[in-house]
């Protein structure tokens, strides 16, 4: 029986419904040795899909639904009331990269939560990212990166029907907005506009409106309009948002000018024999910036404040960490066992490619966890730098480790990639996989674990994290060979 990966309902205006049914692989797409991926299209009216929603409200615990081609397998779907979710502008939703087209005023929608995501559980990282990708180039539904929504039924209501635009003055105190609907609304309709600037987290500017289906143009008097600015259409009636945009005027662009003479001088460069290696045609470059006049002198002080505490809230949160102006190794290992003891219910896997047993007797036999493994990935390269062969340096760091500690509660595994083992790598990064949370932490160490502290680099937070996780869990598996295993214990 099919297990549904997800399936989304998209409320469209049509002038006539023509039922189809395409499948838009030629093939089923096989993931695993058990499992193939086939992606269908299906056109229907509204009755059918109001069927088929009373039908997943009857069948959430019965893990099993027929939604007109036979039985899907199904986890326990959980019922979620009305989300509205905006679409892109200043920031990116997420949630937009398994709708579709949510780029007009945003949606909203109704969902069946799959609780059990048995997708996930049963596919490793490598088969779950060949499932998505074969999705992502079919339709642009990107599961990889919004994984939490493996299994769930949503439909999808865009907001069409209102179109809104605004305008600033030239001094930037004025407000403009011009809002029209589509005929369908009805005569005793009521909407809202609602207008807010916000800067420095405060609201510096407002303005509200209600009018009928014909819309409205209207002018607030903000004080200040060149800020961020969010917008809110209402349907008082119905109490729906129908619209919402989140955005800023463009007070400055910059340019480059770029101009080259048909008949210039060319730079001509020669090798050490007197031939030409290569001719340059020189280009003039220019800046060219464009300015809005209006100059408010405080926001120089604001923006700096605003910087400084930025730089403290991610060095408190170990976002960002910055060594090495003065020698603090004890600082940066005291810091990095403090990120390790993160995961209290998860793995560590350390990447360095001059890691040591000394590295590892100094940072994780200092954490405080029993039930944590860490996965450490060092290389050959540590052996070339310390004038041995692979073989004697991983036996030389058996032997330290047989010496240095009881070993209580310790769970670790380091594996080494050399010759043909696994291929070559520079970065140093530590990941922290909690099993009880929703997101795992990599940081990227700027150094390697033996010099931390001692010279200038910074330790900071990745910004996609499971991308390094994929990457690390690949060579991992790619160094399963006795030949790659320096230490082990408790594993």
């Amino acid at each position: 029986m099919p297990d549904n990966v997800y399936t989304i309902f998209v409320f469209e205006t049509r002038p006539n419904v023509e039922k189809s049914s395409e499948r838009l692989l030629k093939k089923l797409k096989s993931i695993t040795d058990t499992y193939s991926l086939g992606i269908q299209r299906k056109v229907l009216d509204v009755s059918e899909v109001r069927s088929i929603f009373e039908l997943l409200c009857n069948s959430r615990d019965k893990k099993e639904v027929d939604i007109g081609d036979g039985r899907l397998e199904t986890g326990y779907l959980e019922g979620v009331s009305k989300v509205f979710i905006q679409q892109d502008s200043t920031k990116e939703m997420l949630l937009n990269k398994v709708l579709k087209n949510n780029f007009i005023n945003g949606s909203y929608i109704l969902e069946f939560f799959d609780c059990d995501k048995k997708i996930v559980n049963v596919l490793n990282t490598v088969q779950f990212r060949k499932m998505t990708d074969t999705i992502f180039d079919a339709i642009p539904i990107d599961l990889f990166s919004v994984s939490d929504r493996i299994g769930n039924f949503v439909f999808q209501f865009p907001s069409t029907n209102v179109r809104v635009s605004y305008k600033k003055d030239d001094m930037e105190r004025q407000l403009t907005y011009d809002v029209s609907f589509d005929k369908e609304c009805e005569s005793d309709d009521q909407f809202l506009v609602l207008s807010e600037g916000v800067f420095d987290d405060s609201i510096i500017s407002f303005g509200a409106r209600t009018f009928k289906q014909e819309g409205c143009n209207t002018t607030f008097e903000v004080g200040d309009a060149s800020r961020f600015c969010r917008t809110t259409i209402i349907d008082v009636k119905r109490q729906l948002i129908l619209s919402r945009q989140e955005t800023s005027f463009i007070r400055r662009m910059t340019c480059v000018l770029q101009m080259g003479a048909q008949y210039g001088e060319q730079r001509i460069i020669y090798d050490e024999t007197g031939q030409v290696v290569d001719i340059i045609e020189l280009i003039s470059a220019e800046n060219v910036n464009i300015e809005q006049p209006v100059i408010r002198t405080r926001d120089s002080h604001i923006h700096k404040r605003q910087y400084s505490r930025r730089v403290d809230e991610l060095y408190a949160r170990a976002e960002f960490r910055r060594y090495g102006r003065d020698s603090e190794p004890q600082k940066a290992l005291k810091d990095v066992i403090a990120l390790m003891n993160r995961a209290q219910t998860g793995k560590v896997y350390l990447w360095d490619p001059y890691l040591t047993v000394e590295d590892i007797l100094h940072t994780w036999y200092f954490t405080k966890s029993m039930n944590v493994t860490l996965y450490a990935i060092t290389s050959g390269e540590i052996a070339e730098k310390s004038k041995m062969s692979v073989c004697d340096w991983i036996e030389q760091q058996q032997e330290i480790m047989e010496k240095r500690s009881n070993h209580y509660g310790i769970h670790v595994e380091l594996r080494c990639q050399w010759a043909d083992y696994g291929y070559s790598f520079h970065d140093r990064f530590l990941m922290v996989l909690n099993l009880d949370q929703d997101t795992s932490s990599v940081w990227s160490l700027g150094t390697s674990v033996n010099s931390l502290g001692n010279k200038h680099h910074i330790i900071q937070s990745v910004e996609h994290p499971q991308m390094m996780i994929d990457a690390f869990e690949e060579l991992w598996n790619e160094l399963d060979a006795p030949e790659c295993l320096v230490w082990k214990k408790g594993v």
